[in-house]
């Protein structure tokens, strides 16, 4: 967990806490609402579509 400010991946909003995947960052709040949406849910497509953006650097 960084203590810098970063753009969440997922709500693309300013924000100093949450875990990172490949160096990304999702927020807290993000990563609740991720686990706890069932996959019926509209937003379950969403998510979807901002995790694709994740920068997978293998370097």
């Amino acid at each position: 967990m960084k203590l810098q400010s970063e753009i969440c991946i997922v709500c693309e909003t300013k924000r100093k806490e949450g875990i990172y995947v490949y160096n990304n960052l999702i927020c807290h709040e993000c990563e609740k609402d991720m686990v706890n949406t069932e996959t019926h849910d509209p937003k379950y497509i969403h998510y979807l579509k901002q995790l694709r953006k994740l920068e997978v650097s293998y370097f």
